[in-house]
């Protein structure tokens, strides 16, 4: 036996006591029964708990018709997503579209075959169930999803100040993206800078990204030298392997700032050029793209990475970012590449006072053709290096 807390429950609206009696009866063994004599009294039975999970709509009533009732019904916010199945003795094919048009799911024409109304309501409950179901696991999910985003959010590193100064900018294309980045000091002269890029997007692509952050944040890769980016990049993809992170790789940009020695040292894996400017004054700087040959992270085992060094001036501007900060279709229909994202940055963002990344969003923004979210996550380093 059903529990009577457990039954669904029925709204009827029929302003005849015999159609009411007859349809409680066929109802009452499997559905907690609601009835309503006028359509204004079903409007307000209708707004009290228990709400019902579906309601049965005679069209032809005094006052207020079944067409008017479900009208204001699928108005009503806190009633629209309540099915309503017409049930009467109109039999016209126009009547019935009229009937589907005002919101209706279903019409049962008088006088009821008992099984297959009863056939069609359980039909329409149980779709009703399965779609609150669903509305309420999206809710948690995306509750869950904004939750990660927050996470993620909170991993990416504060403004730096003094001798370093720093900015960024991080636009995920969805609530949860696959890039971060971050900088750290690993001692008192050297600082570790590094910015992750996963395939993909959502769940899995951020939760690899946590991961990958978290490891070079607390450095806790086995056998690795943080202050060395080949062991760093080596360190990465002996942990990370594709097929055990669902098949997912990422490409990374790793470098370490040595401020006693004047020097950055940098590999790269997959990953766009980061971009450098570094000179004695903005009159005499040098531009540099910084890149080392090897494959993303996770894609191959036993993978040899190369690292490089090169000599600061006085001042550095240096530029890590995402291939989401270039690859957006211009106004003029043409794909940017990276050599014209680096056209742009060295015409426009190459100061090497001043802190430009927000200015860098603006432009790229611009020059878009479709305006709206970029197509891919849009993630941007910046680095002033003073000695």
């Amino acid at each position: 036996m059903v529990l009577t807390e457990s039954k669904p429950t029925i709204l009827v609206v029929d302003d005849a006591p015999a159609n009411l009696q007859l349809m409680s009866g066929l109802l009452q063994e499997n559905y907690r029964v609601k009835a309503a004599t006028s359509g204004e009294k079903g409007l307000k039975i209708a707004l009290t708990s228990p709400q019902p999970d579906l309601i049965l709509l005679d069209i032809m009533m005094p006052e207020m018709d079944g067409y008017e009732v479900c009208k204001r019904l699928k108005a009503d916010e806190r009633t629209k997503g309540i099915p309503i199945i017409f049930l009467t003795a109109k039999s016209e094919a126009e009547d019935e579209a009229l009937g589907l048009s005002c919101g209706a799911v279903d019409y049962i024409i008088k006088p009821v075959s008992p099984p297959i109304a009863m056939a069609r309501i359980k039909t329409h409950i149980d779709l009703y169930h399965q779609k609150k179901a669903l509305i309420e696991s999206q809710k948690n999910l995306a509750e869950e999803i904004n939750e990660a985003a927050t996470y993620i959010r909170s991993l990416l590193p504060k403004p730096l100040e003094g001798k370093v100064i720093t900015s960024w900018q991080h636009i995920p294309c969805s609530s949860l993206g696959g890039d971060a980045f971050g900088y750290h000091w690993l001692d008192e002269d050297r600082l570790g800078i590094y910015l992750v890029d996963v395939c993909g997007h959502g769940v899995g692509a951020a939760m690899l990204c946590i991961s990958v952050i978290n490891a070079l944040r607390s450095q806790t890769l086995q056998n690795t030298d943080f202050g060395s980016p080949q062991s760093v990049l080596k360190g990465l993809n002996e942990a990370f392997p594709m097929e055990k992170q669902n098949n997912k790789y990422f490409t990374l940009w790793y470098g370490v700032y040595d401020k006693q020695h004047q020097q950055l040292t940098y590999s790269s894996a997959g990953h766009p050029h980061a971009i450098l400017f570094t000179g004695n004054s903005n009159a005499s700087k040098e531009f540099h793209a910084l890149s080392t040959a090897g494959i993303a992270i996770g894609v191959m085992p036993d993978i040899e990475f190369k690292e490089n060094m090169l000599p600061l001036r006085s001042t550095s501007k240096l530029y890590v970012f995402s291939d989401g900060v270039y690859e957006i279709t211009q106004q003029d229909g043409k794909e940017m590449s990276l050599d014209d994202y680096t056209k742009v940055m060295q015409e426009s963002f190459n100061n090497l006072e001043v802190l430009q990344t927000e200015k860098v969003l603006e432009k790229i923004t611009s020059l878009k053709r479709e305006k709206g979210p970029f197509d891919d996550d849009f993630s941007i380093v910046e680095l002033i290096l003073n000695t």
